[in-house]
């Protein structure tokens, strides 16, 4: 299933949460998010493609889905790029379980919306990439996975530098 590899990084993000102490949440390294910042971040973004997915379908926006290798583009940790302002984390400092919870929240908003939504539709309408171009619904869906994992390689960076 096409977004398999989304749930099983969800479910690696929420395995490595679980070894994570309170403090950790909230230490710094160098210029790297907190563990909690790349949380909200996740849940964040998660909701505003799913929202967009949903607005995307409303108003029948077409794209041309194209082959693209999205799980190499965005494992290539190299390429930084700058979070926008409404997907950009706060200093909140979250508990584990109010994170845990807002992944929860955001996961639920997601399957809801592959519940509710064709394959068809899936694969014939979505929206702009900032940086990659035009992504069908499915690709994007697959593409919270892949942008996930390149989140959980930046928390182990985090946690590796930070004392434990």
């Amino acid at each position: 299933m096409y977004y398999e590899q989304t749930y099983k990084a969800r479910e690696e993000l929420l395995e490595l949460l679980k070894g994570v102490s309170e403090e950790q949440l909230h230490q710094k390294h160098d210029s790297l998010w907190t563990v909690s910042q790349n949380v909200e971040h996740l849940y964040l973004i998660e909701n505003k493609i799913t929202n967009g997915l949903r607005k995307a379908i409303e108003v029948k926006n077409e794209v041309d889905e194209k082959d693209l290798p999205l799980e190499k583009m965005l494992a290539n940790r190299t390429y930084k790029v700058e979070a926008p302002e409404d997907i950009t984390p706060s200093e909140h400092p979250y508990t584990k379980a109010e994170l845990v919870d807002l992944l929860e929240q955001s996961r639920a908003n997601l399957n809801m919306f592959i519940q509710e939504v064709d394959d068809i539709a899936l694969h014939k309408y979505g929206f702009n990439h900032r940086w990659i171009g035009d992504l069908s619904s499915q690709q994007w869906v697959q593409l919270i996975g892949f942008h996930e994992r390149r989140h959980l390689a930046q928390i182990n960076e985090t946690l590796n530098h930070t004392v434990q």
